[in-house]
């Protein structure tokens, strides 16, 4: 099957072309209908909208200016965080370092807003490869040790529930460890309304706000916006096989930014695939059901509630589920506060569980359609449950694999369209479309052979990036 990375690329275009696609924003409601059409012109059955209810949270105004003059410094609303009055917040800064309890304990932060240093986790290629059921790595060009910052853990962000817990009047978190200028990091994403109004700083400014926090200075924050419960919604499409059989194939409609990488060029291989299979004149014994799901900037909401909606019934008869995410390219800072490609595809995860047949034909399958450093993961490598959008499908016994990988830029407005890594999106479209083909015929029990979770088990308990602020607060 030969698919086009032109065309891939006009449906990422259209896609990024509706904005920023945050879980309940108006950009996200256009990008649903968008996919619901996209369906219904490829031919699908029983297309619909199922919603999903989340926590709309969009900021209007956001300021931190210190001193006497003021002097306005960049900042960025902490996602799912409070709102000052409209007049904002005058008070005394404490800086807590790190946010040790030892800080905490030494300073008296009621009243005060809090300035912090935030710790980044770190993507580690030798974790990975520790972890790998199989490489396909042909140049050698993954290295050992640290890929880069994972700017998606932040180990510390306890400091900003401290500073919630002991009365603080806002939290302002300095983005000193990130490799590129700016304050505009939509993270943490977990969906969960916090009470205390934070901002991030970009790192450039970050010496400037410590020294004042530590010099006493005048801090006046504000942080304005609107919060409410709205209605998302999960997109699905069904393309009919010859048994009452399905394989799923999904992947996430919402995102930071306008972006390109997260995840319109998943969505991209999602309508390929929908578009090959529905004209294909070799019909599927299976079925194919095309989820484009909601909420995972909202703590992965979307994949969560379709399992649930649908575990006495259609996930009954899903025999296998595959998840795409994040087709794009390597990236470094440039060390003039901005982000360089290396002229690499980013370094890409297929969690997959040690299911013997699904694995067999996936290490095979890379290989043919020569999807370069791509390294074959243990689901399980990083806890409860893998770091995808599709890992309630893996918690609920499907034999699953999804692809992935964490470029530095996936959650700043850098992820463009130019970050879209173009001659591997005919590659994966192909990979899966051959993966989708040879799984087709294997009996259901044989491709369940292995699963670590059964059918009949609980729910997973979410991973930690994903945990509300009562496990953190220790209530």
């Amino acid at each position: 099957m030969t698919f086009s990375a032109t065309s891939m690329l006009a449906e990422i275009g259209r896609i990024v072309s509706f904005g920023i696609r945050r879980p309940g924003y108006e950009e996200g409601l256009k990008t649903e209908q968008f996919m619901l059409e996209r369906f219904n012109e490829i031919g699908l059955s029983d297309t619909r909208l199922e919603p999903v209810p989340v926590n709309y949270w969009r900021p209007a105004m956001t300021r931190l200016a210190i001193g006497d003059p003021a002097a306005d410094i960049p900042s960025f609303a902490v996602p799912y965080t409070g709102w000052t009055a409209a007049e904002g917040a005058r008070s005394g800064a404490v800086y807590v370092g790190v946010g040790s309890d030892e800080a905490f304990d030494e300073a008296d932060v009621s009243g005060k807003i809090v300035v912090a240093d935030m710790q980044f986790g770190e993507l580690n290629a030798t974790h990975l490869k520790g972890g790998s059921l199989f490489i396909h790595d042909p140049g050698d060009t993954i290295p050992d040790g640290t890929l880069h910052c994972a700017n998606w853990l932040i180990p510390n962000f306890r400091a900003y529930y401290e500073s919630w817990k002991r009365g603080a009047s806002g939290f302002i978190g300095l983005l000193g460890e990130i490799p590129i200028d700016g304050c505009e990091l939509y993270v943490p994403y977990d969906g969960f309304l916090k009470k205390t109004p934070a901002a991030w700083v970009g790192r450039e400014h970050a010496e400037a706000v410590r020294s004042a926090a530590t010099s006493g200075k005048a801090f006046h924050f504000t942080s304005t916006g609107e919060s409410c419960t709205v209605d998302s919604h999960n997109v699905v499409g069904i393309l009919p096989g010859r048994t009452d059989e399905y394989i799923l194939l999904t992947c996430h409609h919402d995102a930071p930014f306008a972006s390109a990488v997260e995840d319109a060029s998943g969505l991209s291989v999602l309508l390929a695939l929908a578009e090959a299979f529905a004209r294909s004149t070799e019909p599927l014994e299976r079925g194919l059901v095309f989820l484009a799901s909601s909420g995972h900037f909202h703590g992965g909401i979307g994949c969560r509630e379709f399992v649930a909606k649908h575990r006495d019934g259609l996930l009954e008869k899903i025999v296998a589920a595959i998840g795409v995410e994040h087709i794009g390219e390597e990236a470094q800072g440039d060390g003039s506060g901005g982000y360089a490609k290396t002229g690499q595809a980013e370094t890409r995860a297929l969690f997959v569980d040690k299911t013997p047949e699904l694995l067999r034909v996936l290490e095979e399958e890379v290989q043919c359609v020569n999807l370069s450093r791509t390294i074959g993961v243990d689901a399980y490598l990083f806890g409860s449950e893998p770091p995808c959008d599709s890992a309630p499908f893996f918690t609920a016994g499907i034999p699953s694999v999804c692809h992935i990988s964490g470029p530095l830029y996936l959650f700043d407005p850098h992820d463009t369209i130019d970050m879209v890594r173009q001659e591997d999106l005919p590659k994966v479209a192909e990979l899966f479309y051959r993966v989708i083909r040879r799984i087709d015929t294997i009996p259901a029990v044989d491709l369940a052979k292995g699963t670590t979770r059964n059918r009949n088990d609980p729910p997973a308990d979410p991973p930690p990036w994903f945990l509300p602020p009562e496990f953190f607060l220790g209530d």
